[in-house]
């Protein structure tokens, strides 16, 4: 798929093909008024439109076939009574909307902007068995080998996203992904106009693209180089006084990497619900102060959850009984003091630990740094709930993850009141 802006000369050009679309539309309507049918001559007209047509839309919207210009359907009624009034209907339809979208997308103000209204105009026009087919293409497009690496990747994370098993036609991550898109479309817009740098819509289309593309090179293009996972210096700015939760600590790497990267806090709450890796945090954290470790699970209410751990690298929350019980907290009861950060990367259990954080969120705009990618639907809805409980927030998007398939995905939520920290400045003495 294209990834440069549209150049002046392509867009000349566009536009040239299109004026000639309304003179030979024109032409064939003169034509029809005076009553001097030519057959062939309206036959070789239409053999144009139509290629013209197809090829404008494969430049600006993926594909040669748009959902408001059915031309292959109405080819069936050709001979029949008002088929050519119904023909010139169509193209003026198709030339007024696809004028739309090419000013649209060529006055984009920067290349990301316009790959994003590209993907939102071709999501919206082209139907969506196509855009399944031409992610198959896609995928096979790719060598043997990146196919089997692809299949083996969405096959042990088929919880997350659905299954790949091209061997066996199993297709279930591409038919949810274009599904999810096609479902909420208006959703992926509003984020896009939400979010908070050029940075982060970066990385929202890139991870789009490479829902429909498996290109690993939009991958690498969103991956954060500068900081640590969560930590971005740019955004998130902390001090002594943060009190610091962190859902989902697992053997302490995200609290070493605050320390690490800010050297000061008023305490921290690691929660962890394999007692495993929580017995390797409070090894790795035992020389630091005010960090209380709780091996709890945080949610939606006050229960008994079970540990799923049948998933490589990551221990999940489930209802049925795996034999391993943990106690269920929400965090507006489980911490009764102010909180100033909260991270979370908690297997897809981050909607119900908001919704068990209301209280904090609302009254305490803490720092949220939430992982988004364990499913099809945080992306946006994660957001959109963030904003419904408190609009203070403005959004942000970081990518932190190098796999197969876009992971590591970070929504920072930062209170857009907040009060800029003075940074402190290197005095040289004399």
């Amino acid at each position: 798929m294209k990834r440069d802006k549209m150049s002046k000369g392509m867009y000349v050009q566009i536009r040239k093909l299109l004026d000639m679309v309304s003179d030979a539309i024109q032409y064939i309507e003169a034509i029809g008024d005076s009553g001097e049918e030519d057959d062939q001559l309206i036959d070789k007209l239409e053999t144009d439109l139509r290629y013209t047509t197809e090829t404008v839309n494969m430049e600006l919207l993926y594909s040669s076939k748009v959902q408001f210009c059915r031309l292959d359907d109405l080819a069936k009624k050709k001979g029949e009574p008002g088929y050519r009034q119904e023909l010139l209907t169509q193209y003026f339809i198709w030339l007024g909307k696809i004028t739309e979208i090419l000013e649209k997308q060529y006055h984009a103000e920067n290349v990301w902007d316009e790959r994003f209204i590209r993907l939102m105009d071709y999501i919206r026009y082209v139907d969506i068995d196509e855009i399944v087919e031409r992610v198959k293409d896609s995928l096979f497009g790719k060598s043997a080998e990146e196919i089997a690496h692809l299949c083996r990747y969405y096959q042990t994370f088929h919880e997350m996203w659905g299954t790949l098993d091209a061997p066996n036609d199993r297709y279930d991550v591409i038919i949810n992904r274009v599904t999810a898109l096609k479902e909420h479309r208006e959703d992926f817009l509003w984020l896009y106009g939400r979010i908070g740098d050029q940075r982060s819509r970066l990385v929202l289309t890139c991870m789009l693209y490479s829902w429909i593309t498996f290109d690993k090179n939009y991958i690498d293009e969103m991956k954060e180089t500068n900081y640590t996972d969560y930590f971005d210096l740019d955004l998130v700015e902390c001090d002594e006084k943060e009190v610091v939760v962190d859902l989902g600590a697992w053997t302490g790497d995200s609290a070493l990497n605050y320390i690490q990267t800010y050297g000061r806090y008023k305490k921290m709450y690691c929660y962890e619900i394999d007692a495993s890796s929580m017995e390797a945090m409070k090894k790795n954290l035992s020389e630091y102060p005010d960090i209380i470790f709780k091996n709890k699970g945080v949610g939606n209410k006050n229960s008994i959850g079970y540990v799923d751990g049948s998933m490589p690298s990551c221990n999940k929350l489930v209802e049925q009984d795996t034999g391993r019980k943990i106690e269920m907290v929400r965090l507006d009861d489980d911490i009764d003091e102010k909180v100033t950060l909260i991270k979370m990367d908690i297997e897809g259990a981050e909607q119900d630990a908001l919704s068990g954080s209301v209280r904090h969120i609302r009254e305490e705009h803490p720092k949220l740094l939430i992982s988004v990618y364990h499913n099809n639907e945080d992306i946006w809805k994660i957001p959109r709930m963030i904003i419904d409980i408190n609009p203070d927030y403005q959004l942000f998007l970081r990518s932190n993850g190098a796999q197969w398939g876009p992971s590591e995905i970070v929504l920072l939520a930062i209170d857009k009141n907040r009060k800029t920290t003075n940074r402190s400045k290197c005095k040289q003495e004399d």
